[in-house]
């Protein structure tokens, strides 16, 4: 899945909720720069932080990581 379609299913599930990208990982207690920079791409997920946060997006996004 690339950065297109990623942000197209975040934004569709944040719009119904009334909220931004921000305050979603603020609410859920992870840090915008982290989510932003694997929506993007820049970061895999595969160890520490990152892993954590990757996980916790794709419990409520749904598989926005796969290939």
């Amino acid at each position: 899945m690339n950065t297109e379609q990623r942000l197209k299913i975040i934004e569709e599930k944040l719009k119904d909720l009334d909220m931004t990208i921000n305050l979603w990982a603020k609410n859920n207690e992870l840090d915008h720069r982290i989510v932003e920079d694997l929506i993007q791409g820049n970061l895999r997920g595969t160890h520490g932080t990152a892993l954590n946060t990757r996980k916790k997006m794709e419990a409520f996004f749904g598989q926005i990581f796969s290939p």
